[in-house]
């Protein structure tokens, strides 16, 4: 992901954006930032994510595993996949 910013790349997994509360700063211009699911992303991403969990199901139960694992990890990657960052939206006092 790139900061809306400064445009350099900030990890998902950063200490910044996994802290907890609200306001989440850039580790490298210090401005605030947003991280938020793109639905477009998902829109784009649906299709492929099915059609893979189908394909990999049946890996997972040869494996003696259970084959709804194969979707959740599939789902927990496109998750992953659709994030984004955006400069949040500031209220104003009136």
């Amino acid at each position: 992901m790139k900061c809306p910013h400064c445009f350099e790349s900030v990890g998902v997994f950063s200490k910044e954006l996994n802290k907890f509360g609200k306001s989440k700063f850039c580790p490298k211009c210090t401005k605030p930032i947003q991280l938020y699911v793109s639905l477009k992303w998902v829109a784009i991403l649906f299709g492929p994510a099915v059609v893979s969990a189908l394909l990999i199901k049946p890996l997972f139960i040869n494996a003696g595993l259970n084959g709804s694992l194969a979707t959740g990890l599939i789902c927990g990657l496109m998750v992953l996949l659709c994030m984004r960052l955006k400069v949040p939206k500031v209220k104003e006092n009136v």
